[in-house]
């Protein structure tokens, strides 16, 4: 249980890195679009299951969509995408049988996302002259 948490986790960091390194508007660009990928794998696994659960994974490109979207101008939004994006995984497929994903995947998103989550809240948090 705790090995995809650090996968997750681990790669979360790399990506995180990646964003810092483009810095600024091409920072929040790609965790913007990070967020709706996330959610967009999500729809690509569902394309297998029945017509309620696509339906579902659909209102969660709507929803991390539109906070992508206001993120790109704003890191809070991001911030609070990132981290309603574990709720998601932990809300509809931790725990529960759902015929979307496996047992160890939303484990790795819920590592991910919190990993994006605090580095995007570490940059919403840190002093301007810092920035």
């Amino acid at each position: 249980m705790l090995l995809p948490i650090l996968g997750g986790a681990a790669l979360g960091a790399l990506f995180a890195v990646l964003a810092a390194k483009r810095g600024g508007a091409g920072e929040r660009r790609l965790l913007a679009l990070g967020l709706v990928v996330a959610a967009l794998i999500y729809v690509g696994l569902a394309l297998s299951a029945d017509s309620r659960w696509l339906a579902v994974e659909a209102i969660g490109v709507v929803m991390f969509g539109g906070l992508a979207w206001l993120g790109r101008r704003a890191e809070g939004w991001l911030a609070l995408g990132w981290a309603a994006h574990v709720a998601w995984d932990v809300g509809l497929h931790l725990d529960r049988a759902q015929p979307v994903v496996g047992d160890w995947y939303p484990l790795a998103c819920v590592g991910f996302d919190l990993v994006i989550a605090g580095f995007v809240l570490h940059e919403v948090v840190q002093p301007p002259a810092r920035r």
